[in-house]
């Protein structure tokens, strides 16, 4: 079999090269080479979270693999036919396991069963989608789109570290094309604080900070402690519109204040209000692979990240489909 030759020193360096590839890898059924894995970063090559997706990718497609080892700076990856099943996937280490599920979950959705995945690890990391973000942003849209989907949260995972529980059930479903240019009015805000084990009224300060400058009403705030195998802390905003909603995260960590958690999540309202985008430049990265899989759909966002501009082309590179970005729109 031909291999499809990636760099990972391309665009942004980082593992969204190595994610992104294997999910293309086991939709088209393509073998692909990846060499310098993570080259743009300071330690480069596969780490846990990296090496969890590989194989929990090898598990559900029955790939042929060569180079699934901690550190390793290359490899291949030639998969068999996606099948459903019954799956644990534990990355052993506080890393993301919110990007493990994006790995294998538009995969599994076109598998002929139901699957129920298992993940244990992290579940609110820096650098990765919080499982919250993924929740409340990321799986509305793939719903509207058409996919079944549901998750069953048991244990959130903070860093440093990790033990976080959660299971996904993913059916078999058939994605569909959807436009989403105009966001409407804003109909209501819930501003949620997540606290686990921590001292000085952090959700409280944090709430209060955010109120006073928010540059809309706050409908409603809310203080939950959810369970946790470690402290930790997380401020959400749920932005309810005429025709979308979104939900913004920032993530609490050790020596950074209640007032700082507050005041980057303002950062991150008021950049988002300010502009006309639907989708943030995270949601604009995580949909560019379901519109592939669904063959078409247009998105209003305010700009690619690196990220972004990575995956697109990445996805070029795999299946010469281009992805356009003009004035402001993403379509395929």
């Amino acid at each position: 079999m031909d291999m499809i030759e990636l760099d990972g020193r391309q665009g942004e360096g980082g593992g969204q090269i190595l994610r992104s590839a294997l999910t293309l890898a086991m939709l088209t059924g393509k073998g692909i080479e990846i060499h310098h894995i993570r080259g743009g970063r300071p330690k480069p090559g596969l780490m846990r979270q990296h090496l969890t997706c590989v194989l929990a990718a090898q598990t559900i497609s029955g790939a042929w693999v060569e180079g699934a080892e901690l550190g390793s700076t290359r490899l291949r990856f030639v998969p068999g036919a996606v099948t459903s099943g019954d799956y644990h996937f534990d990355v052993g280490s506080a890393g993301s396991t919110t990007l493990v599920f994006q790995t294998i979950a538009l995969p599994l959705l076109q598998a002929k069963g139901a699957s129920t995945v298992q993940f244990r690890g992290g579940t609110h990391n820096p650098m990765a989608p919080p499982l919250t973000y993924l929740k409340r942003s990321f799986l509305p849209l793939l719903r509207e789109m058409g996919a079944q989907i549901e998750l069953d949260v048991q244990r959130w995972g903070f860093m440093p570290a990790g033990g976080g529980c959660w299971q996904a059930t993913i059916k078999p479903s058939v994605l569909s094309p959807i436009s989403r240019l105009q966001r409407g009015e804003l109909l209501n805000c819930r501003l949620s604080a997540y606290e686990v084990g921590l001292s000085n009224q952090v959700a409280e300060r944090e709430l209060q900070v955010f109120c006073r400058s928010a540059p809309m009403a706050v409908t409603e705030t809310r203080i939950r402690q959810p369970k946790s195998s470690s402290p930790g802390n997380l401020l959400a905003v749920d932005l309810h519109f005429e025709k979308t909603r979104i939900c913004l995260t920032e993530l609490g960590r050790p020596r950074l204040s209640a007032e700082k958690v507050a005041g980057n999540l303002l950062k991150q309202v008021n950049r988002y209000l300010q502009s006309d985008a639907v989708l943030d430049e995270y949601l604009a990265d995580q949909i560019m692979l379901p519109m592939l899989v669904a063959g078409g759909g247009e998105f209003r966002c305010d700009g690619l990240s690196d990220h972004g501009e990575t995956n697109r082309q990445i996805i070029a590179r795999v299946t010469g489909r281009e992805m356009s970005f003009q004035d402001h729109i993403l379509r395929l």
